[in-house]
């Protein structure tokens, strides 16, 4: 990896400041919004100010982040992986005691936001919008003077007031909102106004982080804007995606590398939340029935509205700059914090993601879509439009889930502007470069606590068009969708959602949209990478990778497993078998026999496989024995109806070839059932023998570690 010394000499550092004094910093975060949805990438949504930027400023063509919302607001605010940051997966329940210190849920002690590090060489600081990075860390005590929006969950309606704050507790609200008029992504660009304004009669440079939670659903714009964009969208994503892509080709993004990709599976959730396309290709336009064609439309309509209403915001900014004379030395980045959002299938959902029903709107009730009390999602097959042309969406870490357009704009700044930047560049690169215009320096500790090191680099050489990140590597891990990026390599897997649950190699200098999987030609390339993952997992603590020490009894990684005479794997307890080590259960009977110890001990985990998705466990409850099994993410459980003794005692399981299930002790029948099919799906999950560390497959009340003692486990799969 390249440090700083050889693209950018240190004397050039103290010239930006001397000549110019430290800039202003904007960053402008939206949320969901896909690749090519700006107008200056591509897309029909009118964003003739966020076109302007990028016409006097730069395009990065290649702007990764993580995957997901929170993750890549920590790994924004923190220049750090968001797993070292403490929001490995998502926010909120504290997980460290059982996943490690990577699964806490909220911003840890061990990182400094952009504001409290700006702070510290004056900077007034502002944030306006959603946080996501816990509630428990709010914006005031992170390093923000002053905040307006919304602290707790991933989203909240855009038309309720009274689901923002302003913050610090009991500051007055500058700006009174009538209730009958009010529109979140209005009110966020009103307050960055307002703030703006207060910044701009004090002497020093001033931070502002308008994080807008436009476009995410619930789907929600004022109708006169929507309905703007009806006509469009009644084309349909399939000629849409082909006019985005000339569009594309005619300005420069869009290369020989590039190659247009057919629409993406929908990934392989429930039938019912899926619309019924789990794991299938998002259906044609032209397949669509003409009433399903108009929800669609309004739907789609609406998310468009949303990313108007949020360049509208930025003309209004842009205009306040100019008039104070604050635009030609102000920073602004803009950029979306991952890739537009599949969930749930091509019809999109209605009410919320968890309830996942899908409703089709007819009639008046069209004229309802996106308005108050509504909740509603885009649907896959438009997120398919908004992606142009990259593969895949949010959750997933191909192109189209962890690569987002990144426009910077800073006319004092950036050395010939309206160039694209076609260099890999990341969310945790915004720390460095902040650090490095505003002359801070990032501290080894903070608050008594030493601090992870930054793990970025600075966009600054990008200004000045005088270097390339040429053999960067970059890695990613979200809910087991994990890639590495090397130079042009890169290798990814989707997670148990995906199609195909394991690893592809693509060169994206030759293939940038991920079509040619090139791992049967390199296999070399594509362990060397893996190998690079794997010590970036551990570093990072990546669970199941990084070895966890608090379970109960130490966690043994086993690389190989042994077999006795009859074909058993002989596992102990305490073992963890990683998935590329582990047997493939896929449409597999099993036999599992245990010699176990229960003692005084009522509850855990005496074997599993697999997690949320696909898998099995045996495991106690109030000493009773319990046998669940998860196919394709719904759970079938199986009890007992007697206490297991606290002695030694030889337990036997079989899933025999018919999906029948037995749980037997010594002679005596414990458990029967029939599941509707054999176990799926090779999960990322580990096998482990006294523990389900990772997503689990059972509901469990309790701590899954088994604290009393397994003295032999055996698996035999037929």
């Amino acid at each position: 990896m390249y440090t700083f010394a050889l693209f950018f000499p240190l004397f050039l550092v103290s010239l930006f400041l001397s000549v110019q004094g430290r800039p202003n910093v904007i960053v402008v975060l939206v949320d969901d919004m896909g690749y090519s949805d700006l107008g200056s990438f591509g897309g029909e949504v009118r964003t003739p100010h966020l076109d302007k930027l990028a016409a006097n400023g730069l395009r990065f063509t290649q702007n990764y982040n993580s995957a997901r919302c929170c993750p890549s607001r920590a790994s924004l605010l923190t220049g750090l992986y968001s797993h070292q940051a403490g929001i490995a997966n998502f926010t909120g329940r504290d997980s460290t005691d059982r996943l490690g210190p990577a699964y806490l849920g909220r911003l840890n002690k061990q990182c400094m936001t952009l504001a409290e590090a700006l702070k510290t060489v004056g900077y007034q600081t502002y944030c306006v919008g959603k946080w996501h990075v816990g509630h428990d860390e709010s914006p005031v005590n992170r390093g923000f003077d002053e905040y307006y929006g919304y602290t707790k969950g991933h989203s909240t309606s855009q038309w309720e007031k009274g689901n923002y704050r302003r913050l610090p507790e009991g500051r007055d609200h500058e700006l009174h909102f009538e209730e009958d008029s009010f529109f979140a992504t209005d009110a966020f660009n009103d307050y960055a106004i307002e703030f703006l304004k207060q910044a701009q009669k004090k002497e020093d440079p001033f931070f502002l982080y308008l994080a807008h939670s436009s476009p995410h659903f619930p789907l929600h714009a004022p109708a006169k804007t929507r309905d703007r964009y009806l006509d469009t969208y009644r084309k349909g994503w399939d000629v849409l995606r082909r006019e985005r892509y000339s569009r594309q080709e005619k300005s420069g993004l869009v290369t020989d590398s590039w190659g247009f990709t057919g629409l993406s599976d929908v990934p392989d959730d429930r039938d019912d939340i899926s619309n019924y396309f789990a794991g299938k290709a998002n259906p044609d336009w032209k397949n669509i029935d003409q009433d399903r064609q108009e929800d669609l439309a309004y739907r789609m309509a609406t998310f468009a509205a949303m990313i108007d209403h949020v360049d509208q915001g930025i003309g209004e900014i842009i205009s306040q700059l100019e008039d104070s004379g604050d635009l030609e030395n102000t920073l602004i980045l803009f950029t979306s914090d991952n890739g537009a959002c599949y969930e749930w299938g091509p019809f999109g959902f209605d009410q919320s993601s968890r309830k996942g029903f899908t409703k089709l709107h007819e009639g008046k009730d069209l004229q309802n879509v996106g308005g108050p009390g509504t909740y509603h999602s885009v649907g896959s097959a438009w997120s398919c439009l908004s992606n142009t042309p990259l593969r895949m969406y949010k959750h997933f870490n191909h192109e189209g889930g962890n690569c987002s357009p990144l426009i910077a704009y800073w006319p004092q700044g950036i050395n010939k502007s309206n160039r694209w930047v076609r260099s890999p560049v990341h969310l945790i690169d915004i720390m460095p470069t902040l650090l490095e215009v505003s002359g801070a320096k990032y501290p080894k500790e903070w608050n008594d606590q030493k601090l992870t090191p930054v793990e970025g680099l600075s966009l600054t050489p990008h200004f000045k068009g005088i270097t390339k990140f040429k053999d960067r590597v970059l890695c990613f891990d979200h809910f087991d969708s994990s890639a590495i990026r090397k130079g042009d390599w890169k290798l990814v897997r989707g997670n148990n959602r995906y199609k195909e649950r394991i690893w592809e190699l693509y060169n994206l200098d030759e293939d940038r949209c991920e079509t040619n999987n090139l791992i049967e030609a390199n296999p070399d390339k594509a362990k060397e990478l893996e190998a690079e993952w794997l010590a970036w997992a551990k570093r990072v603590k990546v669970n199941p990778y990084y070895l966890h020490k608090q379970a109960n009894p130490p966690v043994q990684e086993i690389s190989k497993l042994k077999r006795d005479a009859q074909g058993f794997y002989l596992l102990k307890h305490g073992d963890q078998v990683p998935r590329e080590n582990a047997p493939v259960f896929s449409q597999k009977a099993i036999e599992v026999k245990l010699s176990v110890t229960r003692g005084k001990e009522k509850s855990g985990v005496l074997i599993s496989h697999g997690g949320s998705r696909s898998g099995y466990s045996l495991y106690l409850q109030g000493g009773i024995p319990f046998f669940s099994c998860r196919l394709d993410g719904v759970l079938y459980t199986y009890r007992a109806t007697q206490i297991l003794p606290e002695n030694r005692i030889s337990l036997s399981l079989i899933v025999n070839p018919a999906g029948q299930v037995s749980l037997n002790s010594e002679d005596e029948i414990l458990i029967e059932g029939k599941l509707p099919s054999l176990l799926k799906n090779h999960p990322q999950d580990p096998l482990e023998i006294g523990n389900d560390s990772l997503s689990t497959v059972g509901n469990y009340k309790l701590d899954p570690r088994f604290k009393g003692f397994i003295h032999q486990a055996k698996l035999k799969l037929k």
